[in-house]
């Protein structure tokens, strides 16, 4: 992706229907320096950026909230348009990847990676959607949470068919499993022996994977050729969207996972109760995100694809009631 032209096209975006010099003149600059970004000569800062979209639309909702659907603890510490609430969202994206593998997949400096992520200095526009992209492969979800991404050209069809295929997981959760059986090694020629093979190597009946594909299809992420289906892209999915079909999803892959304990599937299953301080308890879920950042890391860098895996947890203060 060219991150300066996706910025520009922000740009362009949240101007709307008024003049560069207009927008210039209502965010406080003298000069049409709003030309300037859009002519890509020079470039705001995320959070200037920011603060610009709050000012032209005090009542839109915080860009933290969109993203996150539920907001980390931490947001409440921060100003959301704050260069520092910038550098925290950054640092919340790294987790525990090393900024030297940061700076080589954004191609850029890492000292100048470091300095961005610890608040020390403040990454330009293309380059903060530079990082997000590479440290959370999100970023249409960030432009989604600033501007209308049929608005942003860059990004308008990845938008549209990532909405796909997120209700191609809602509707169909293994149509997932299927997704990432179509990238394992050994993969044979043509539909039929195809489908027959993922089912073998998912333990699951045949109808199930062609009802996937078939809705794989449908969401443009699967296309059917005369030597069988072949993944278009491989996207990163966040289904956290839509709190209650999200919900439904963890319940159906959570009864996948029980249905094959009962039957004695190898795997990792395993349980602990305790009795910790509620501070332990907060301590834990955040040592438990930060395992999770860490092995989507992992799961990224992983070479060749031989299997499809499975990860379910689940950690809960038992004394806590259900909602509703």
């Amino acid at each position: 992706m060219n991150y300066e032209v996706t910025a520009a096209q922000l740009v362009r975006a949240l101007r709307g229907q008024r003049s560069c010099a207009e927008l210039s003149r209502r965010a406080g600059y003298r000069s049409n320096i709003v030309h300037r970004w859009e002519s890509q000569r020079s470039w705001p800062t995320a959070a200037r950026f920011l603060q610009v979209r709050r000012k032209l639309r005090p009542t839109a909702k915080n860009w933290l909230a969109t993203f996150f659907h539920v907001l980390p603890e931490w947001a409440a510490a921060y100003e959301p348009t704050s260069a520092a609430a910038v550098a925290a969202f950054l640092r919340h994206l790294r987790g525990k990847t090393p900024v030297l593998r940061i700076a080589e997949l954004a191609h850029r400096n890492r000292y100048s990676v470091a300095r961005w992520l610890a608040g020390e200095a403040e990454p330009k526009l293309p380059d903060f959607l530079r990082l997000v992209d590479v440290m959370s492969r999100r970023l249409p979800d960030l432009i989604a949470a600033v501007e209308d991404p049929s608005r942003v050209p860059s990004v308008s069809r990845a938008w549209e068919r990532l909405q796909l295929a997120r209700h191609a997981g809602y509707d169909l959760p293994w149509s997932h499993a299927v997704l990432r059986a179509l990238e394992l090694q050994g993969m044979p020629n043509g539909a039929a022996a195809q489908r027959a093979w993922i089912a073998r190597r998912l333990c699951v009946t045949p109808q199930r994977v062609r009802d996937a594909l078939e809705l794989l299809e449908r969401s443009a992420q699967v296309k059917r050729t005369a030597r069988g289906y072949r993944l278009l892209e491989v996207m990163a999915i966040d289904t956290g969207q839509y709190p209650e079909r999200a919900r439904a999803l963890k319940v159906a892959w959570l009864e996948t996972a029980l249905e094959r304990l009962k039957t004695n599937a190898p795997g990792r299953f395993g349980y602990s109760v305790f009795a910790v301080s509620r501070a332990t308890l907060r301590e834990l879920h955040d040592l438990h995100l930060q395992y999770v950042r860490a092995m989507q890391q992992l799961i990224a860098r992983s070479t060749p694809s031989e299997c499809v895996g499975l990860y379910c947890s689940q950690l809960l203060d038992l004394g806590e009631p259900p909602s509703g």
